[in-house]
């Protein structure tokens, strides 16, 4: 039972990719086919895209580290977002909040500030998505993309949860008299040592940490406004990738590209899928599949997919391996060097 509590999300992986080639077993051969003679040009150009988004990442946590620790260089922040590329894959997503605390601790940043700047980071990350696909929505509704049009209702809803969602991020990190109220009605509801109770002291720390860092932010107007423009260009890069895939097969401009992928990246992030897995895959396929072929779709997700989820993870397990043996070896060295004080000492 512990195995399977520990490997779950690898497990809900392989049977949505079981369920996916079962159900696409007929056209399966000609989706790979359609992979397969994608040009290596778009490919590279895609990957090339999407090392922008980290480029972008790295100079966010560039900027909102430098306050802390001035000497912490643009090319460390690229480096921990590579690094956290890495555990995402590994960890389908769960792991990457908490290898940039690491990351950023083994670089002199204390835990807790390095936690408050993670949980800050990832909900102006979440509310930039909200933003682009929520504009999105309105601004192909304008235009009467017949598409947007069509599935106006499920659109709606998943923009109204998108927004509820960004809202209780948003309160949880500067939103300080509604967090302590509900913590303190949790406190009277919940029985003590229990796990319930456990849960709810650690989101208690996490929004201290996190209202922390945000207090900090919101009261330097620049450096927010700067973090936001960043987080709009980084996700403008893998907005990019498809227009890239679908040259030359289909009408659409490349804003209107950009805007529809945010509107499919916005509706799939509200569907419980590790690291998005299968729910991108298939709200991208069923949105551009009315643009162009089914199969066309289906193979430009997956190379989409690569692009963005499996190619940072390359130069990220190259980091991670650099890391480990630095650090590995920053411990021995600390080490020797207290026996070394210790022997003078006697």
């Amino acid at each position: 039972m512990e195995t399977l509590k520990k490997y779950w999300k690898w497990l809900l992986v392989l049977a949505l990719v079981i369920l996916v080639c079962l159900a696409n077993r007929q056209s399966l051969p000609e989706i790979l086919r359609e992979v397969g003679k994608t040009p290596p040009m778009v490919i590279g150009a895609a990957c090339l895209l999407s090392a922008g988004y980290f480029l972008a990442e790295g100079a966010v946590i560039h900027y909102m580290t430098k306050r802390y620790r001035p000497e912490f260089t643009c090319r460390e922040g690229i480096s921990c977002a590579l690094y956290c590329a890495f555990y995402r894959v590994a960890t389908l997503g769960s792991g990457s909040g908490v290898a940039e605390i690491y990351y950023l601790n083994t670089r002199g940043i204390e835990a807790g500030t390095a936690t408050g700047m993670s949980l800050v980071q990832y909900i102006l990350h979440k509310v930039a998505v909200a933003l682009y696909g929520i504009t999105g929505f309105i601004i192909l509704c304008i235009q009467g993309d017949a598409v947007v049009r069509s599935y106006r209702l499920q659109m709606v809803l998943g923009c109204i949860l998108t927004a509820l969602i960004t809202a209780v991020l948003i309160t949880a990190a500067a939103g300080k008299k509604i967090t302590a109220r509900i913590f303190r009605l949790l406190d009277k509801k919940l029985k003590p040592g229990s796990k319930a109770e456990q849960k709810a002291h650690t989101f208690r720390k996490q929004a201290e940490l996190c209202q922390q860092e945000g207090g900090v932010l919101l009261h330097d107007k620049k450096a927010l406004l700067i973090v936001c423009l960043l987080d709009a260009v980084k996700l403008s890069c893998w907005y990019m990738v498809p227009w890239l895939l679908f040259a030359g097969t289909t009408s659409l401009s490349l804003p209107d590209t950009m805007l529809l992928t945010a509107l499919i990246q916005t509706l799939a992030a509200v569907i419980p899928c590790p690291s998005g897995i299968g729910a991108v895959e298939y709200v991208f396929s069923l949105f551009f599949g009315t643009y162009v072929s089914g199969v066309s779709a289906v193979s430009a997700s997956l190379v989409y997919r690569f692009a963005t989820f499996l190619f940072p993870c390359i130069p990220g397990a190259a980091l991670a391996w650099r890391h480990y043996r630095w650090n590995k070896k920053r411990r021995m060295d600390r080490i020797r060097n207290n026996n070394e004080r210790a022997g003078n000492q006697k």
